[in-house]
């Protein structure tokens, strides 16, 4: 006699697993700790074995009967219903370490140990933001040059141009991590190269005219505010430096006999000799 909700909510543990039939093989098995689980008794091949059908109640009796029902398609087609699930486990796994964002991650760790905990935190924050939710579960095999562009034209379209055209770059670099580890043939965001506009560029203001740039380092000695701020602005006309340099230098960096200031450029990780 076929299952019931009702019987198989009042089946209770006992002191032994014992099993609830259901029918087309399918059974509830009942733990001495009070679980139910689904199972499907079936021959293929002339050898008796069990597929495991769910956990009640996350699956339901209506659920476990679909459940049987697909197994027994795959019996009639010839196909072994335990290997089939064990083929789709083996391919949602392919999967999830072949997806975009898997490879993008693996080249970003690569990366690590060659750029600044900042930079790389921004590179991170740049694809959870425009381009994992798009493309990040994609197959990375499987992502073509128009989705890529749909990912880029989404960015520019919020006018982050720069931005649009640095991810493209960082997209390209994570495929080629991606074909010298295996997981792809090609780079798509190569050929995208000039799908973009160019952005353009603008530039901090300046002073260029001489008698400008004396005005303003005369203002400099009337400054009225706090000393190393006043430091800094007398500084940096003789260092040519970045103000963030500037304002992070260490007394450790400078050799004051020599007049020299040795410190790391903050884009490149390079060693810069400043000396006045």
């Amino acid at each position: 006699m076929p299952l019931t909700d009702v019987a198989i909510r009042k089946a209770a543990p006992r002191e032994k697993p014992y099993r609830l039939a259901d029918s087309g093989g399918m059974y509830l098995e009942v733990s001495p700790a009070g679980g139910k689980y689904w199972r499907l008794k079936y021959r293929f091949l002339g050898k008796e074995k069990r597929l495991a059908l769910g956990v009640y109640p996350d699956v339901s009796l209506a659920a476990a009967r679909e459940k049987r029902d697909d197994a027994r398609k795959k019996l009639a087609a010839g196909v072994d219903p335990s290997e089939a699930k064990k083929a789709d486990k083996r391919a949602a796994r392919l999967a999830a370490t072949n997806s975009f964002e898997a490879v993008a991650l693996g080249w970003m760790d690569e990366l690590k140990p060659y750029v600044t905990a900042g930079s790389m935190a921004k590179t991170k924050a740049r694809f959870e933001k425009d381009v994992f939710p798009w493309i990040g579960k994609r197959p990375v095999a499987e992502i073509d040059a128009p989705e890529i562009l749909t990912v880029l034209k989404r960015i520019d379209s919020r006018g982050a141009r720069f931005t649009a055209h640095k991810v493209r770059g960082e997209i390209s670099r994570a495929f080629r991590y991606g074909i010298k580890e295996g997981y792809c043939k090609f780079d798509p965001a190569r050929d995208l190269v000039n799908a973009i506009p160019p952005a353009q560029t603008t530039h901090f203001a300046s002073i260029t005219e001489p008698a400008k740039v004396g005005a303003m380092l005369r203002a400099f000695d009337g400054f009225s505010g706090t000393f190393p701020v006043l430091c800094a602005l007398k500084l940096a006309p003789m260092l040519f430096t970045r103000p963030g340099e500037l304002r992070k230098a260490e007394w450790a960096q400078f050799d004051l006999d020599k007049g020299e200031w040795r410190y790391l450029v903050t884009k490149t990780s390079t060693e810069h000799l400043a000396g006045c």
